[in-house]
């Protein structure tokens, strides 16, 4: 991987669960990193589902090699918000992780 193909800002955010006064459990999201990637548009799906049209972008991002994520955070890239499935680091010389993660737009059409 080029540094220079590398055009990308995105986020990390930590979910974090918490309680409010009535016991209901209330969802944060802290941000955890922002750092630069790499995006490669793997797939995307349009579905019908509770009669209206569901869509899914499944995208591959590396960055460099961090031992502080995981698949409960979520990657933010500009207005998109992805749910990460896979974190998985290349091989030991190159010192970059492949984070696989979808984007879904409830009701696009």
């Amino acid at each position: 991987m080029e540094p220079g193909r590398m055009d990308r800002r995105i986020r990390f955010d930590r979910k974090d669960v918490t309680q409010d006064s009535y016991g209901e459990e209330v969802i944060t999201w802290t941000p955890i990193a922002t750092v630069w990637a790499a995006r490669q548009n793997l797939r995307g799906v349009e579905k019908w589902t509770a009669q209206q049209v569901a869509a899914e972008l499944v995208s591959r991002y590396i960055i460099r090699y961090r031992d502080d994520l995981n698949p409960t955070m979520r990657l933010i890239d500009g207005a998109r918000t992805y749910d990460i499935h896979q974190l998985y680091p290349t091989d030991e010389r190159e010192h970059w992780l492949i984070v696989e993660a979808s984007a879904r737009s409830e009701g696009a059409e």
